[in-house]
């Protein structure tokens, strides 16, 4: 089978990851590179990625990039609070017939809890260019599709399903998504990832599709959130988070089913290790872990620890692992459970 072209667009945090997996990749050929930073408009995709130049030039012209008419879009730019602005980036692909994978687009992890604004335009032109679009999401992601898929495969009598995502985000750069979450406010602050449309649309959506997954109609959800602070002011690219001030937050979400919680969702953000030794911590000082619990028969209790940089990385992956299956797909949306099996094939040697 001959290589799939391919368009990445963003180059942060999870986009740079990507970038740099799918220079020289066995299956896939980067054809185009979308940058917005005037830094990196002009630059070889190779030397923004800190790698061997590639002859790929990085432009922000969508035009150019249109007419390389490649076989698909890798769209990693920052969706939060920019909706609308991601969508509109995708579309004109889609509707040219340039099939997309994304960890972005939210609300296309489980299409059918999708807010209609932002689904139904994404449906329309994959109809118009015969395309197909695939998100594995950032945070809820891969954790809670593509990991929680294999371990259901092994479970049995289920009671509950516990899952957990956790970071200490000291180090991470993406500060606009940080900025949602209130650190540096005080304790008593709802943010707006609580109380916004945003957040209750990205994390009620998962917890609803994992019932799906499990055959079940929730009942409802409850969701709560937990702040906490340190006793001295420490340093992070977010800032100066100042002594008493936010440092740690705790986000729970509870899906219940016939009066009993079936699925427990809560994200663990810190800026600092120290920060929240309460809430749930990664096994050996990792800097991130997703944890997942089956109660049942058996009970299955897994953590997947990493760093912050291969957590980006694995975020960025899921997706785009998923490119031949999605390319070979009849147009439309796709979620985890409309796609056969994919994974990694690039054996290092």
């Amino acid at each position: 089978m001959s290589k799939r072209s391919v368009i990445v667009w963003g180059t942060g945090p999870i986009g740079m990851p990507g970038l740099r997996h799918l220079i020289g990749h066995p299956e896939y050929e980067l054809v185009g590179l979308h940058a917005w930073s005037p830094d990196k408009i002009g630059k070889d995709a190779g030397a923004i990625a800190g790698m061997d130049d590639t002859g790929v030039i990085a432009t922000s012209d969508v035009n150019e990039l249109l007419a390389l008419e490649a076989d698909c879009l890798v769209y990693q730019g920052n969706y939060a609070q920019r909706e609308a602005k991601c969508i509109a980036d995708v579309l004109p692909f889609l509707a040219a017939g340039t099939n997309c994978v994304t960890p972005a687009l939210m609300d296309l992890v489980a299409p059918k809890y999708g807010r209609p604004e932002f689904v139904k335009p994404v449906e329309e032109a994959c109809r118009k260019g015969g395309s197909s679009i695939f998100c594995g999401g950032t945070d809820p992601g891969y954790m809670t599709i593509g990991h929680l898929f294999s371990l259901l495969a092994g479970a049995g009598q289920i009671r509950s399903v516990k899952v957990a995502e956790m970071a200490d985000l000291g180090k991470y750069a993406g500060l606009d998504s940080l900025a949602q979450y209130g650190f540096n406010q005080p304790l008593d602050y709802l943010p707006e990832m609580y109380t916004g449309e945003t957040g209750r649309a990205w994390h009620e959506s998962t917890l609803w599709a994992i019932g799906d997954y499990l055959g079940v109609q929730l009942d409802e959800i409850t969701s709560s959130w937990e702040t906490a602070a340190l006793d001295n002011d420490v340093e992070a690219a977010f800032g100066t988070i100042k002594a008493g001030m936010t440092a740690a937050i705790r986000w729970t979400m509870i899906g219940m089913c016939k009066g009993e919680p079936l699925v427990i969702y809560r994200k663990i953000e810190r800026l600092h290790p120290d920060a929240g030794p309460n809430f749930e911590q990664p096994l050996h000082g990792a800097e991130g872990a997703y944890q997942i619990v089956i109660t049942g028969a058996p009970d299955i209790r897994t953590e997947m620890a990493m760093t912050l940089y291969d957590g980006c990385s694995i975020t960025a992956l899921h997706p785009i692992n998923a490119i031949n299956v999605i390319c070979d797909a009849a147009p439309g949306i796709y979620g985890q459970l409309d796609l056969p099996i994919f994974y990694s094939k690039r054996v290092a040697r």
